[in-house]
């Protein structure tokens, strides 16, 4: 795998983390705002837990990440599903929410993931004797 491809990779973990801790810093927030109105009781328990969930979804596409970076063979697949995945979920938020910070930081992640699955593969060398490896 070429440099700039794990250094993709690696961005893009590393703005998975940050969008992570930024989504999870309105936690406190999203539960006094619940546990003030009015809704059922399953709401107010779920809600947070929702919100809490995501952050833990972006922990663990980060830690895909960090792996196919530092994995020894090319796997343009899981960079592929990765920068869908997160696409996916840049969209959904953005359905939701319109556009902020976070949602830039997901556009940029998926393109980090998008643009390294795209790259082009530098793996086969040429041996001594002029064949492919």
């Amino acid at each position: 795998m070429s440099r700039a491809v794990k250094i993709l990779c690696v961005i893009g973990s590393l703005l998975l983390l940050v969008t992570a801790v930024f989504h999870a810093t309105g936690h406190s927030e999203v539960s006094e705002a619940i546990s003030g109105s009015d809704p059922p009781a399953f709401l107010k328990r779920a809600v947070p837990g929702l919100w809490v969930h995501f952050s833990i979804h972006l922990i663990v596409l980060a830690a895909f990440g960090v792996v196919v970076s530092f994995s020894a063979h090319r796997a343009r697949s899981l960079m592929a599903l990765l920068a869908l995945a997160v696409a996916g979920d840049a969209a959904f938020v953005f359905a939701l929410a319109s556009f902020f910070t976070g949602v830039a930081l997901l556009i940029a992640t998926a393109l980090c993931f998008g643009v390294a699955a795209l790259a082009p593969n530098n793996s086969l060398k040429r041996t001594a004797a002029g064949r492919l490896r």
